[in-house]
């Protein structure tokens, strides 16, 4: 069975950049680039491969071709491959890698649970990968390239690997929004954000290691409705923040004490 030397990326964002830095760092052969743009690919990175914007210009004959597209590009991008026998993978959370059909029978996935950025330091052994392949010989082959760059990855199939980005959509995602909140209602009452750092960095052990359910703290849990109606007076102010005190606190009631 060959292994993957020689990779073609379709994608010019921060996980194709990521990925160009780890692959090239590991000795692999970038075929060519592909996307709109080269403006946020390094020079010196551009000046050891092909880049082209033409996908007729691809390279037909690459171990590996990695789609790090956005979700509503794919689609759009994979219409426009002539079908082939190459194995091409995504990097996507929530698309269904049997999309990928349409364009060829070899298809698989590489899915980062990570926020990746060109801009932060990435430690790739501690992110884990989760992938899928059409058949049991690609499957095999991107365990080995995985292993070949130090990745930490698992086997996951499209509709459980939904559900994990889903998952990590709302513990992700949905925090920064919330704290981002906090953060402006702090800095509007002159208190210290950072004050919180020891707090966030015990909550965040607890429901890693325990029960989140079992170390619910904070008003709610305690029924103290004094409290809580002069903490919702406190947020008349700040509507959002009001709107999403009074959810969660209707709801760790109902979840702890079966009331509404």
């Amino acid at each position: 069975m060959k292994e993957i030397r020689n990779i073609t990326i379709l994608g010019t964002g921060n996980i194709a950049n990521g990925f160009l830095d780890l692959f090239l760092k590991n000795k692999f052969n970038i075929d060519c680039i592909f996307g709109r743009t080269s403006e946020n690919i390094d020079k010196d990175i551009l000046g050891k491969t092909f880049y082209t914007s033409n996908i007729s210009k691809i390279p037909t004959s690459s171990d590996l071709y990695i789609s790090a597209l956005g979700d509503d590009a794919y689609i759009e991008v994979f219409k426009k491959i002539p079908k082939s026998n190459n194995f091409i993978i995504h990097t996507s959370g929530s698309l269904d890698s049997k999309s990928l059909e349409t364009t060829t029978d070899r298809w698989g996935c590489i899915y980062p649970l990570q926020t990746i950025k060109k801009t932060s330091k990435i430690n790739w052994n501690t992110i884990p990968f989760f992938i899928e392949a059409a058949n049991k010989k690609d499957e095999k082959l991107l365990i080995e390239f995985c292993n070949s760059n130090n990745l930490n990855s698992s086997i996951l199939d499209s509709p459980k690997r939904k559900k994990l980005h889903l998952a990590a959509v709302m513990s992700n995602n949905f925090s920064y929004h919330l704290l981002s909140m906090v953060k402006e209602y702090c800095n509007q009452n002159e208190v210290n954000f950072t004050d919180l750092k020891p707090l966030l960095e015990k909550t965040l052990e607890l429901a890693l290691n325990k029960d989140p359910f079992m170390d619910q703290t904070g008003p709610a849990i305690r029924r103290d409705t004094d409290l809580i109606k002069a903490q919702i007076q406190d947020l008349k102010g700040y509507k959002d923040l009001e709107e999403i005190y009074e959810i969660f606190t209707k709801k760790i009631i109902k979840k702890h004490h079966n009331e509404l």
